[in-house]
């Protein structure tokens, strides 16, 4: 089923996202204040992160395939993309992160990843729409 209006999807998409966030952002807290006892400060912000953005991508995914695209495509295909979509989003961020600054020392890192970021979370839509959902 898809939208007659094409800004609700990207819409529900936006707010998805920004739930999914905040999620991540208190699944890292929470993890790093239980972790940081039994590990070393850098050994719980490393598995903090992880957890919690397999948390925060687990709930996305759910959210963009019943709310967002009303989805009907197969769990494992769609989950499968997603994953891979999320992973190749994360290391594109890097990598033109990484270039821009190299490119440009002065330049701030969050200068960097800001507009990196957002031009990263339009294609990260147009691609789920395509290929996952």
């Amino acid at each position: 089923m898809h939208d007659q209006n094409p800004a609700r999807p990207f819409g529900r998409f936006t707010v998805s996202s920004l739930l999914s966030s905040g999620v991540d952002l208190a699944a890292f807290a929470v993890l790093c204040r239980l972790l940081e006892g039994p590990m070393s400060t850098g050994a719980a912000i490393l598995a903090a992160t992880v957890a919690a953005r397999v948390l925060s991508s687990l709930v996305n995914y759910l959210l963009n395939y019943f709310l967002v695209f009303h989805s009907k495509a197969s769990y494992g295909r769609s989950a499968g993309l997603y994953a891979g979509i999320t992973v190749g989003k994360t290391l594109c961020s890097a990598l033109l992160v990484a270039a821009a600054v190299g490119a440009v020392p002065a330049l701030p890192r969050l200068a960097a990843k800001i507009p990196v970021d957002v031009l990263l979370f339009f294609v990260n839509y147009l691609l789920q729409k395509r290929f996952v959902y």
